[in-house]
């Protein structure tokens, strides 16, 4: 059987709700998924364990191998360490539709029923194990460029300004920013001096 799959942090799925925004579009919903099994464990995202429920993936697929990148040092085993969740598997049909210029992404405009499921006790420990199998690369925070790290971080300050979380600070995001965006936070109060 050829699989499409959805990574998710809930338990007991067993129809996959057309729901997502469908890029591009104002109100068409679907349901995404990747033939990509490893990057579908980062959409596993446990808010709890995250403070935000909003997920903040920094993953992507380039010919066949999926690339996660740290935005803060130590990033990875943050959000997935001590991490469980579900992998689960829907059967290919015409249904779905190639997202454009998202390399094995996949949509459907209908609910997606499930067919098997795979239990993940550890998404930390899962990825490592395909990092290991070259399916994942990880570029540690350290790996990045500071060019790159500068511009993440400035658009980051922009966002906490933006959406008034300095004024807000009880807000979950303000607060997944002021844990995991320490240096973005500070700079975005001193932009408010």
């Amino acid at each position: 059987m050829n699989f499409l799959y959805h990574g998710s942090a809930f338990a007991d799925i067993h129809i996959i709700k057309a729901e997502s925004a469908l890029h591009g579009t104002d109100n068409t919903k679907v349901v995404y998924l990747t033939d990509n099994l490893p990057y579908s464990l980062f959409y596993v995202w446990d808010s709890k364990h995250n403070i935000k429920k909003g997920k903040h993936v920094t993953a992507w697929i380039k010919d066949g191998v999926v690339y996660y990148e740290e935005q803060f040092r130590g990033q990875l085993e943050a959000f997935y360490k001590g991490v469980s969740g579900y992998v689960y598997c829907v059967e290919r049909s015409e249904q779905f539709k190639p997202v454009n210029n998202r390399e094995a992404m996949w949509f459907c405009e209908t609910d997606a029923a499930v067919q098997k499921v795979y239990c993940i006790s550890d998404v930390y420990s899962e990825i490592l194990n395909y990092a290991k199998d070259g399916k994942v690369k990880i570029m540690n925070f350290d790996e990045v460029s500071k060019e790159r790290i500068a511009d993440l971080y400035s658009i980051i300050t922009q966002r906490i300004i933006k959406n008034g979380l300095l004024n807000n600070e009880d807000l979950e995001d303000a607060r997944f920013y002021q844990t995991f965006f320490k240096k973005a936070w500070d700079d975005a109060l001193k932009t408010r001096k």
